[in-house]
């Protein structure tokens, strides 16, 4: 009889445990996107290591910023995203994503920048290559649309100096007679790559491979854009091409959810997609699923690390006491007192550095809730010099070390800028009601 509660016990335990029959919507991308592909091996892992089902939706002309706004909206639990992507009208109460819970997961695989071109045109700058001309690009609502525009405007050339071409679906972006000059941000094995280098295409190379970390134009363009980083394209890595190395930038595809999900759930998520990473990458060939990895700074998130992940992430991190544990024998009561104090110090002077930083959040936020209200130029103009004061005094507050270079100076930086391209487009509707 004993022996029975005892099993007993542990079944119910066991039992408590497991996730089996716990449903969750996904939302990745339509089918002849790297999100869906990446999205249905995570899928099918995690039910199979897990009993956690991540039921996939996709639409046809879903965009990372579509998936944002349901996963806001808790229209769904898990969401596939460029790393950069925001809501110009937050969630329409005034309060930031963040605030609204909105959490990252894990970064997945970087989302490769490509201008391809047809062969004919040998192009002598990227100047050269865009003004005047036709760009292919994905509808006006994508990631890599507004990615593109704010790409370009980085590097002097006006989104009046070219004719964008937005097409509805991924599959339209393709180069033709009409439409020499397309653009792509995608993961590297995309057949739509492919695709447009055998229709006589080539990928732009924006500066020398070699300057990659050193200083090159794309490490410019990183250091104002911070959510994006340089990428370099191997040689032949799309059968014969590029003939040399290709600098461009990338985005990192991340997957989010919000912070209503169990800590555990997402917990055992990311373990899998971590520790099943190899398995998935050789039974799915899908070189992308190898670029999955645990070293990341959570500072280069968009969004803050979900509990579950950062749990994860930290599960092997040591103690205090595993680290300090020979000198505390030596002298425990003098590190303890000197722990104390330090802690003390510590927790007082980070305190007060966020409350620094917390008002840079509220000014910036401010700004936001007047965006749908401003109705001429310069308010809109007004509004950008305030917000670039305001970068500069943080920067300045930063130099004195009154606020941390830390993932929240980063995320003021993210969301300032975010709304500064949020004033720009208010500006650019203005000027089409007026002409």
């Amino acid at each position: 009889m004993k022996n029975n509660r005892l099993f007993l016990f542990v079944f119910l335990l066991l039992f408590a445990c497991s996730h089996n029959g716990e449903t969750y919507i996904f939302v990745t991308g339509p089918e002849t996107t790297s999100y869906y592909g990446i999205g249905k091996i995570i899928s099918e892992t995690v039910e199979k290591e897990t009993g956690i089902q991540l039921n996939i939706t996709q639409k046809l002309g879903q965009t990372a910023i579509k998936n944002l706004e349901l996963l806001n909206l808790r229209e769904c639990d898990f969401i596939i995203s460029q790393n950069d992507v925001v809501l110009q009208d937050q969630t329409g109460n005034g309060k930031s994503l963040i605030e609204n819970g909105i959490r990252s997961v894990v970064p997945l695989y970087p989302q490769v920048f490509l201008i391809i071109y047809h062969k004919d045109l040998q192009p002598k700058s990227l100047r050269d290559l865009i003004v005047g001309r036709k760009v292919g690009l994905p509808s006006e609502i994508s990631g890599t649309y507004k990615f593109a525009m704010h790409f370009f405007d980085e590097f002097g050339i006006d989104e009046t100096e070219f004719t964008p071409v937005p097409h509805e679906s991924f599959e339209e972006n393709v180069l033709s007679d009409e439409v020499q000059v397309i653009c792509l941000l995608t993961g590297f094995n995309n057949p739509r790559i492919r695709q447009n280098l055998n229709r006589g295409g080539l990928i732009f190379n924006i500066d020398d491979p070699q300057l990659a970390g050193n200083g090159s134009s794309i490490d410019g363009f990183c250091l104002n854009y911070p959510l994006a980083h340089p990428f370099v394209v191997p040689r032949y890595t799309y059968g014969k091409y590029p003939k040399r190395p290709i600098l461009t930038a990338a985005v990192d595809a991340v997957m989010l959810t919000h912070e209503d999900v169990d800590n555990d759930v997402v917990y055992d998520i990311i373990k899998t997609i971590i520790e099943y990473k190899q398995h998935m990458a050789s039974s799915h060939d899908n070189e992308l699923v190898s670029q999955f990895s645990e070293q990341f700074l959570a500072s280069n998130l968009h969004f803050p690390l979900h509990t579950g992940a950062r749990q994860y992430i930290e599960r092997n991190k040591p103690t205090f006491v595993e680290r300090w544990a020979e000198t505390m024998a030596l002298s425990f009561s003098i590190l303890v007192a000197f722990v104390g104090f330090v802690r003390g110090f510590a927790t007082w002077n980070s305190k007060r550095r966020k409350n620094r930083i917390d008002r840079y959040y509220m000014k910036v936020l401010d700004v936001q809730k007047e965006i749908r209200h401003y109705d001429t130029i310069l308010k809109c103009t007004n509004a950008i010099e305030k917000l670039k004061r305001l970068q500069v005094h943080a920067f300045k507050e930063l130099i004195a070390e009154k606020l941390m270079a830390d993932e929240s100076f980063r995320i003021f930086v993210s969301l300032l800028q975010g709304t500064i391209l949020d004033i720009k487009q208010k500006q650019e509707e203005i000027q089409r009601r007026g002409n």
